[in-house]
C-alpha cells in the first residue's frame, strides 16, 4: 500500500500540504498553487496553470475574473499570482510605469512619454519572442510588480530582473514573485542551472531579496556579466545555481 505521506506528487484535491509537506515541496521545487477553495497550498496541475491566455489586441479586452461582494466569512491572506499581461491591465500598468521612482535602480531609462499606445507596446512585446519569459506579479487581481528571466547564448543560463511597484513595496511581493518564479522554472526549466542578476551598488532591499531567495553574490567577470544599460560595469553581480 502506498503511503501518502511520501508521495512526491498527489491530486489538488487529495488535501491541503501541511507545513512539513509544504517545506519539503518547496525544498524540492515543486509547483505549488493556492487552492481558495480548500484554503491552503497544495500540488500544482499543469492543466491548471494561473497564467492568463496570450495576448491579443483584435480579440478585444480579455476580461479578469471579478471579485463577489461582500464580507468573507474567514479572512484570507494577500496571495501573489504570476500571469501574462493583458490588455485589461492597460491603465495599471501605465500607472506602474509612470512612477519616477520605479525607473531610479532599473537598466533602462524612463520612457519620456508612456502613452496608451506605447504602453500597448511594450506589453506586446513582453508577451512576443523567444529570448524572454516575463510574468507579471498580481495581488487580488491587481498588478504590482514584474519579473523577467531573459535567455542567452548558454542554454543553462539566464539572467533576472524584476520591479515591484512603489505602493506595493515592503510588503513581501517582491519575495514571493522571485520565489515563486525559481520554483516554477525548476519544474519548467530544470536545464536552466544558472541565473544571474546586476544590482544598483545603493539597491540595498534587491540585494537582500536576491540573498533571501538563495543568490549568492559572485565576480561580474566570472558571470559574464558585460555592461548594459544604465550598468557601467558598476552594479554587483548575483548568481543562483542549482
Amino acid at each position: 500500500m502506498t503511503d501518502q505521506s511520501k508521495r512526491t506528487t498527489r491530486d489538488r484535491f487529495d488535501g491541503v500540504l501541511n507545513a512539513e509537506e509544504l517545506a519539503l515541496a518547496r525544498a524540492s521545487g515543486v509547483a505549488l498553487s493556492y487552492c481558495p477553495l480548500q484554503q491552503g497550498w497544495v500540488h500544482h496541475a499543469e492543466d491548471e496553470d494561473d497564467t492568463a491566455p496570450p495576448l491579443s489586441w483584435q480579440m478585444g479586452i480579455l476580461p479578469l475574473h471579478k471579485q463577489i461582494t461582500g464580507t468573507p466569512v474567514h479572512a484570507r491572506p494577500q496571495t501573489l499570482t504570476l500571469r501574462v499581461w493583458v490588455e485589461d491591465d492597460l491603465a495599471a500598468y501605465r500607472a506602474l510605469m509612470s512612477d519616477p521612482s520605479l525607473w531610479t535602480f532599473m537598466l533602462e531609462e524612463q520612457p519620456t512619454s508612456l502613452d496608451a499606445d506605447t504602453a500597448r507596446a511594450l506589453i506586446a512585446l513582453s508577451t512576443e519572442g523567444t529570448h524572454h519569459k516575463v510574468r507579471v506579479a498580481s495581488v487580488a487581481g491587481q498588478p504590482v510588480g514584474q519579473v523577467r528571466l531573459e535567455y542567452g547564448a548558454d542554454p543553462a543560463a539566464a539572467e533576472l530582473s524584476y520591479w515591484i511597484g512603489a505602493a506595493h513595496r515592503g510588503k513581501g511581493f517582491g519575495r514571493q514573485m522571485v520565489q515563486r518564479f525559481l520554483d516554477r522554472l525548476a519544474v519548467r526549466k530544470p536545464h536552466i542551472t544558472r541565473i544571474t542578476a546586476r544590482v544598483h551598488p545603493l539597491n540595498t532591499a534587491s540585494k537582500r531579496l536576491l540573498l533571501a531567495c538563495g543568490f549568492q553574490p559572485c565576480d561580474r567577470d566570472t558571470l559574464g556579466l558585460a555592461p548594459r544599460g544604465k550598468d557601467r560595469g558598476d552594479w554587483e553581480g548575483f548568481v543562483f545555481t542549482r
